[in-house]
């Protein structure tokens, strides 16, 4: 029985090990990446209502004020980060040089659940937290009696 092991290839010596390593590796890498992607498309948003004003707080970590836009249509709020990241290495020795420059995108868009005033409207960036507080609109809410026939 020996002799037929020796025979046969080893299935698991060292250089079958280190590219199974380098597979392994390889889609650790890479779902690692997806997930990443997955999980900054999304902004984290919280809205709050008092008597006087609608709140929406978004939670923006690593994020600098210059990044954010806020748009506002009708009852819908759109905030919107710009990421750029440029990124050079440079080694003299190897004569080598790479420069890459990206930009990414995010944004999320809040249906206010209240008719909001047109002006008026704050927002504060601390701390990584967005806040943006709109007051209500002061329309008159008109009831509407249904008749018997």
């Amino acid at each position: 029985m020996d002799d037929k092991h020796k025979q046969l290839p080893d299935l698991f010596d060292k250089s079958f090990r280190d590219i199974v390593k380098a597979f392994d590796s390889f889609f650790d890498e890479s779902i690692k990446h997806v997930h990443d992607f997955f999980q900054q498309t999304t902004i984290p948003v919280e809205v709050f209502e008092t008597d006087r004003d609608v709140t929406v707080e978004a939670y923006l970590p690593n994020v600098s004020r210059e990044q954010i836009r806020i748009d506002r249509s009708g009852n819908q709020l759109r905030i919107r980060v710009d990421e750029r990241q440029l990124r050079e290495v440079k080694n003299e020795e190897a004569h080598y040089y790479h420069r890459s420059h990206s930009l990414s995108q995010r944004e999320r868009v809040v249906t206010l659940p209240f008719a909001v005033a047109e002006t008026a409207s704050s927002a504060s960036f601390k701390g990584g937290v967005l806040t943006i507080v709109f007051p209500k609109h002061n329309s008159t809410i008109k009831v509407i009696d249904v008749d018997d026939q």
